[in-house]
């Protein structure tokens, strides 16, 4: 139960380096707007469409409002960060150096 859930506090860290991924690049604030919004047509994300890879499955990879693809790097980078969470996890275990 302990691994499943540092398997998605990876996946929530993961969520969050998209955010820095999609908008640092473009000059964008990591701040404001504070949710996420659909790169298409700027749709702003409902809590519920924003759960690090059950969103992306259930939404089948695309904006609820105008359907465009979301791509698929967003699933795999929640996935990779989720995954080497519980892999830090396995090895070293909860301490300092985990964090």
């Amino acid at each position: 139960m302990f691994e499943f859930i540092i398997f998605i506090y990876g996946a929530i860290i993961g969520s969050f380096l998209n955010v820095l991924i999609y908008r640092l690049p473009l000059g964008l604030s990591i701040i404001k707007p504070i949710r996420s919004y659909c790169p298409s047509c700027g749709y702003q994300i409902k809590w519920y469409e924003n759960i690090p890879l059950l969103s992306y499955l259930f939404l089948k990879g695309s904006c609820s409002k105008c359907s465009n693809k979301i791509g698929f790097s967003y699933f795999c980078v929640e996935l990779i960060s989720g995954l080497l969470a519980l892999l830090v996890y396995v090895k070293i275990g909860i301490n300092y150096d985990f964090f």
